[in-house]
């Protein structure tokens, strides 16, 4: 078996809280009781998040398109009448929860109130509300009772701020202590007392600058009598000032205070770093990322690739994965949303044992692989291959044996200060390769280990090319193609629809793998990868399509110069991206 050279790993231990959370009994929660308080939300990963209220009978987002013209602005006084058409006459809150149980979803976070006010529930803080609707039933009494017989953890949206109430302002300096004593703490005493226990409350819209650290706390402390255990997303605090957080973008980000409200992050379409001093997750929409987060159709779901590597992202960090689903106006789910998570289930029926229960390690997560772990069982998820093997830094402990999770056997082969893992190409699965590595003893006191990443022999190595676009070479220059990047490209001359590149290495070196992009026009039909061996080019894998970012494995050749023939297209063939990978000279660190 060919090994891969491992020059160095660098060990990184990961920092875990040894002050005072901002947790119950007034900021004396300790460690090991927030630990125990959050372990649900570590333990279940894979949780949905339902948008539904009177926006879904129009066919647009939730809340904004009330006023704003990128979401279709259709006026405040016609949005504010939506309620009055809103029938719901297909909703059925077991069929729901019946539907992710079986998609392998844990908890389901459901919206009492978004941006526009309107209550979902039968609240007595104000009649604009769904027991004034057609509809005139309480929809969270009655998914709150569905979850609980459906075995599925009863969770809540809420936002902070509020388009319709007049008691609210964004103004900074605004006082909101009219709001906030009538509208806030009122429904929030009703969805904490009547629903039963709610195990998180995903909280939104705390970037107006009238939002103040002072009044959070103060919601906290309110909300913290009466569910003592409820979660509280960071969304509850005063917004992060900056646009970049320590751990992920400034939506997950906790306030800047030693007292941040901290029970959990909630990110948004944002997977941020490997992160474990609190629980979190990140929420991503089943038709994309473009805001669709209710019923505003066409709604096509993502593939199922997609979506599992979301989840795969999400765990190798140390988080979880909230799944957006928005139902239709008769509240029945779309055919195909509902297809697509039934797929995510079959899925997780057979790898959910890497991922519910554990913790995100004992590696950090890298361009082609993360890790989960448990006990004395560490699960690598292979998303790209580079390289005939895989090479991973050594941990304190052996492995003991190693399989793949879905059936199948995988090789280990150790080496000093690294293991080299081989799995048969015939295998390895399309979306991720997950292999069970049983260790001498458990590993979830073993420091993150960064993994290096393989070596892109092709990288600044100038191609030559078929042809150029005659006075464009500044911006669609041959550079282009290895500078690592696939926000910039190659053309060939305008007329040619195909074209060629070929990388001289400079000496004969082994190649086994290949990262084609030809983003973001996608124009290829017909491609071949070929090395010239003495004096013939040898084909090496063929294809029709490239895309964003295409992995290609072969048998391992060894050559000087290889060749990418793009033999079709369907515009002025364009390549972004070259790379060439196999038996590097050297690794290279990757960035934590």
């Amino acid at each position: 078996m060919r090994l891969l050279p491992l020059f160095f790993a660098t060990l990184l231990c990961v920092a875990t809280p040894v002050g005072l959370s901002a947790g119950v009994n007034g900021g004396k929660e300790g460690t090991p009781e927030y630990n125990a308080r959050a372990q649900w939300l570590r333990d279940e990963k894979v949780g949905v998040f339902i948008h539904w209220n009177p926006s879904a009978t129009i066919g647009k987002e939730i809340s904004w398109c009330r006023t704003n013209p990128t979401y279709g602005n259709i006026g405040a006084e016609k949005y504010d009448a939506l309620y009055k058409d809103f029938k719901g006459e297909a909703f059925n809150a077991d069929e729901w929860i019946t539907l992710f149980r079986e998609s392998g979803i844990k908890y389901a976070v459901f919206v009492p109130k978004h941006h526009d006010g309107f209550a979902m529930f039968a609240t007595k803080t104000y009649d604009y509300n769904v027991m004034k609707s057609p509809f005139g039933r309480d929809y969270i009494k009655e998914v709150s009772e569905a979850c609980r017989k459906g075995d599925v953890r009863f969770c809540l949206y809420y936002s902070v701020l509020d388009w319709w109430n007049p008691l609210y302002s964004p103004k900074q300096g605004a006082d909101l202590s009219g709001y906030i004593d009538k509208v806030f703490k009122p429904q929030m005493k009703e969805l904490l007392s009547n629903y039963g226990p709610v195990g998180s409350i995903w909280f939104d819209g705390h970037w107006d600058a009238s939002w103040t650290h002072a009044y959070a706390k103060d919601m906290e402390k309110f909300i913290r009598k009466i569910q003592p255990k409820t979660l509280l997303g960071n969304r509850l605090d005063q917004k992060f000032a900056g646009n970049e957080g320590p751990n992920c973008s400034w939506t997950g980000s906790f306030f800047d205070a030693k007292d941040a409200i901290d029970d959990y992050q909630a990110r948004e379409v944002d997977l941020g770093k490997y992160f474990t001093d609190r629980a979190w997750d990140s929420c991503y929409s089943l038709c994309g990322v473009n805001n669709k987060w209710s019923w505003v159709p066409p709604m096509n779901p993502v593939p199922l690739a997609d979506i599992v590597n979301w989840l795969v992202q999400c765990i190798g960090r140390d988080g979880g994965m909230l799944l957006g689903v928005g139902p239709r106006g008769d509240g029945s789910i779309d055919p195909a949303s509902a297809a697509r998570m039934l797929e995510l289930g079959a899925w997780l029926k057979v790898y959910g044992e890497a991922v519910y229960k554990t913790r995100g390690g004992p590696w950090l997560p890298s361009s082609w692989c993360v890790s989960t772990r448990r006990g004395n069982k560490a699960y690598v998820f292979v998303t790209k291959w580079k390289g005939t093997d895989i090479q991973l830094p050594a941990l304190s402990m052996g492995v003991t044996s190693a399989r793949l999770v879905g059936g199948g056997a995988a090789t280990v082969t150790k080496a000093p200060g690294s293991i080299s893992i081989h799995v048969d190409a015939a295998l390895r699965k399309p979306i991720a390769t997950i292999i069970e590595l049983t260790l001498e003893r458990d590993c979830m006191s073993q420091p993150v280990l960064e993994v290096p990443e393989p070596t892109n022999l092709a990288k600044g190595i100038l191609p030559s090319v078929s042809s150029f676009w005659p006075g464009r070479d500044a911006e669609l220059s041959p550079k282009y193609i290895t500078d690592g990047s696939t926000g910039s490209l190659w053309a060939t001359e305008e007329a040619a629809r195909e074209g060629w590149v070929s990388i001289d290495l400079g000496k004969d070196q082994t190649i086994t793998d290949v990262m084609l992009s030809d983003a973001p026009y996608k124009r290829t039909q017909q491609f071949a990868v070929e090395a010239k061996v003495g004096d013939v080019w040898k084909p090496l894998v063929s294809g029709t399509t490239i895309g964003d970012e295409l992995h290609l494995s072969f048998e391992p050749v060894r050559a000087r110069i290889f060749r990418v023939n793009i033999q079709k297209a369907s515009d002025t063939p364009t390549l972004a991206e070259f790379q060439l990978f196999g038996v590097p000279s050297q690794t290279t660190p990757a960035r934590r």
